[in-house]
């Protein structure tokens, strides 16, 4: 009897968001809170450190290392970090993980899609992997490869709402926007806490002329995502043609305000 492979499961990752998604994205933001001073301390070392990646434990030094610069903002020196632990640890999963996001970070889509690719052949069903992996292929516009990859991750696992999110978006970004309503309707009711799935869906709604509709998934998204500029926008839109111009304009203006 052949014994199935189990899974490993990574932490949700903690790049940040890439402008060339349109909306909202689908991983969480950076978190700062490490003071830079402190990060800045340990610079000279962690670029020493892949020298004498010998053990396990100077290996999860690094590696935590690394993280420590990625949320200090530290991106090229986290990069390089995480370059030379794969020098000494080509089959290093998490290495080649954090690498996917760091080059996300910088706009720099192909290489991060390398990485992932990297991440995918060391650990096939590792359903973040396959989902950041499917987020560089749409920004990439390969939306084939990416609507392949979401489906094989729905299956490994049907109830993850960022699955049917992102494959909202891909039908989005097609403009086959009946299919995108139905993959993002799964999300949400999956997830009533899934920012970016009442966001699109909202977007997709107004495409559909089914104003009411989108305006109620774009005030849930903003609820959700108070400080996402892109939101109120089209919140602004869709209440200028249900002919409340004071609504939308105080919406514009909000937008104005924020980031996204």
């Amino acid at each position: 009897m052949t014994r199935r492979r189990s899974r490993r499961r990574r932490p949700r990752p903690l790049a940040a968001r890439s402008a060339a998604v349109p909306a909202l994205d689908l991983q969480e933001s950076l978190d700062v809170g490490a003071p830079e001073a402190a990060v800045a301390a340990d610079a000279q070392t962690a670029t020493r450190v892949p020298q004498r990646l010998g053990g396990e434990g100077e290996l999860h030094e690094a590696l935590a290392q690394g993280r420590e610069l990625e949320k200090a903002g530290h991106v090229d020196r986290a990069i390089d970090l995480f370059r030379s632990i794969l020098s000494a640890h080509p089959d290093n999963l998490e290495a080649s993980y954090a690498l996917g996001t760091l080059y996300e970070k910088i706009g720099d889509h192909l290489t991060a899609l390398e990485q992932y690719e990297r991440a995918k052949r060391l650990d096939p069903e590792n359903l973040d992997v396959l989902l950041n992996h499917a987020k560089a292929l749409v920004v990439l516009g390969r939306f084939d490869l990416a609507e392949r990859e979401l489906k094989r991750a729905a299956r490994l696992e049907p109830d993850r709402a960022e699955v049917y999110t992102m494959l909202g978006l891909v039908h989005f970004r097609r403009g086959l926007y009946p299919q995108a309503d139905q993959e993002l309707k799964r999300a949400t009711d999956l997830d009533v806490t899934a920012a970016a799935a009442f966001h699109y869906r909202g977007e997709v709604l107004n495409q559909l002329g089914r104003v009411d509709e989108a305006l109620t998934m774009l005030e849930r998204a903003a609820e959700l995502d108070p400080n996402h500029g892109r939101t109120y926008y089209v919140m602004g839109i869709l209440l200028d043609r249900l002919h409340r111009p004071q609504e939308a304009a105080a919406m514009f203006r909000k937008a104005r305000q924020m980031p996204g």
